[in-house]
């Protein structure tokens, strides 16, 4: 079943879509915004649940492009009728969605890109707010000058990486595998990166497994934009090496002081001390120690640095849309993960606070 949950969620977005586009239609606003953003919702929760269960799919990625692009331009012919300048939006959205399908079907090139994502969470931002304004009265025009921009953006990323990827050949792909194994490996097979394999990072994910995604993904567009790729591909690898498990500490710290504003500095000086500054050169430092931007003091001061904050804050997304992450963040309770979060047990502690 597990393979087939995630597509079943993307597949009730789309036979939902025409009813949001009805009260919309009818002027249903806020009925509309609260099932729009629940739709929403469920479009982290398939892509979390492909990711988890390594289910991903080829079919499953083009159905999550199909629900979202039919439920945006839905939204957004609605919206054309009460302020025009969404025209934008819609047509903007519409060329990103033929630019893809002429890759697709011509190139046999899927793109997937993370400033795409982006753009998707904004489009349906901007589209809810649309909404609000027209129950509440007030001007939503800044957040479509942010979109429009962001979606030309996208339509160049997503044109220039057709374009690249149309001339990478097979072998040129696995090259990238094997470079960027041969850069990490001198820190992977270390007894103190391994050991990492058991330090619980975000939810359901260890620290090993999540700054090993980070650091491809960083390695990867960094290679693509022509940046500093190997120390990009090292500090990723290296971002998150703090000393110990922050979930098991006990020790109260002041708010500043807490793993979130310090780990950066932590990781930074726990790997000159365990791999040396032939590792961790000034570069892979200036890109470590400011990833944790804005809640560290400093700025990142490079493209490479910018690049791990983005790509750090982006690859934890899953966390935020946890179930239980959320658990957490709204009743201020500590969940064990090894146990099922089922509704029984919810309202028991719920219950149990109240009293």
């Amino acid at each position: 079943m597990k393979k087939y949950v995630p597509n079943m969620l993307t597949f009730l977005r789309i036979i939902f879509t025409p009813f949001v586009i009805f009260l919309g239609l009818t002027n249903h606003y806020i009925a509309l915004i609260v099932v729009a953003a629940i739709i929403a919702f469920t479009d982290a929760v398939d892509g979390f649940l492909a990711r988890r269960w390594h289910v991903v799919s080829e079919l499953g990625a083009k159905l999550d492009a199909i629900a979202d692009k039919m439920l945006a331009i839905g939204l957004l012919i609605i919206l054309i009728i009460k302020n025009s300048t969404f025209f934008y939006v819609l047509l903007l959205e519409c060329c990103i969605a033929l630019l893809n399908l002429y890759f697709y079907f011509k190139k046999r090139v899927s793109a997937s890109l993370l400033v795409g994502k982006f753009k998707t969470w904004i489009i349906f931002i901007t589209i809810l707010l649309g909404f609000a304004g027209l129950v509440f009265q007030f001007n939503v025009s800044i957040f479509i000058y942010i979109t429009v921009i962001l979606q030309v953006i996208t339509l160049i990323s997503y044109l220039i990486y057709g374009i690249q990827t149309t001339k990478l050949k097979k072998k040129e792909i696995k090259a990238d595998y094997i470079e960027f194994y041969e850069l990490i490996e001198p820190i992977l097979i270390r007894s103190e990166m391994q050991k990492r394999k058991n330090y619980p990072h975000h939810i359901n994910e260890s620290v090993y497994a999540h700054v090993l995604r980070v650091a491809y993904d960083c390695y990867r567009i960094g290679k693509r934009f022509k940046m500093d790729y190997k120390s990009l591909a090292v500090a990723g690898i290296l971002h998150d090496f703090y000393e110990n498990p922050w979930q098991y500490s006990t020790e109260k710290k002041p708010f500043f002081q807490k793993h979130a504003f310090t780990h950066a500095r932590e990781a930074v000086e726990n790997s000159k001390k365990v791999f040396g500054r032939d590792i961790v050169t000034p570069k892979v430092e200036s890109i470590m120690i400011t990833h944790m931007f804005p809640l560290n003091k400093r700025i990142p001061r490079n493209r490479e640095a910018w690049l791990l904050t983005l790509v750090d804050k982006a690859d934890s997304i899953d966390f935020i849309m946890h179930p239980v992450a959320l658990f957490k963040i709204f009743f201020h309770k500590e969940y064990d993960q090894s146990k099922k979060l089922t509704l029984k047990k919810i309202k028991k502690r719920i219950e149990s606070q109240i009293k």
